[in-house]
């Protein structure tokens, strides 16, 4: 594997990590105690920071090695990617990136200033949902065929948790 694949493949997965831990911590699930502590806090706080700035570097990796600096060809790139899985020949998935580039600055701004412990639950869930699909969808259409194994397996943890309120 060459060095920039390396990178763009990394800083992923590595974002993915950090997603999974964050809804893990807002859950209240595993490794994250139910009673939070300034020091659980400021870690999570500090894993978010991290992955604010590693997708940044994702996006510029990508676009650095990959796609040449080009929206045109970062657009038919995902468009083909999509097609492969979906049938559908769209590449409307990097405008996403760029929200998502532009979106998560600003909530570190919100969660630094207002404490991640205590954003609002609506915000909370709404920034789940939407990641949350938002990496699905990538990990779909750009992962390894057993990241979706990974994918499902995780959610049916996730829905025996919440179902039996461990």
């Amino acid at each position: 594997m060459e060095t920039s694949e390396f990178i763009v493949r990394w800083t992923a997965r590595l974002v993915v990590f950090a997603y999974v831990l964050r809804l893990l911590y807002d859950l209240q699930i595993w490794p994250w105690p139910k009673i939070r502590s300034d020091r659980t806090n400021r870690i999570m706080r500090n894993v978010w920071i991290a992955a604010a700035f590693i997708y940044l570097i994702h996006i510029a990796a990508a676009f650095q090695f990959v796609h040449h600096w080009s929206h045109a060809a970062a657009y038919e790139h995902t468009a083909q990617q999509t097609a492969r899985i979906t049938g559908w020949h769209w590449g409307g998935g990097v405008w996403i990136n760029y929200l998502i580039a532009l979106w998560w600055p600003l909530d570190l701004l919100w969660t630094c200033q207002k404490g991640i412990d205590k954003l609002p639950r609506w915000y909370v869930r709404i920034m789940h949902a939407s990641l949350g699909v938002i990496i699905f969808n990538a990990t779909v259409v750009f992962g390894p065929k057993w990241w979706i194994v990974l994918a499902a397996l995780f959610g049916t943890y996730l829905l025996v948790i919440k179902l039996l309120k461990l």
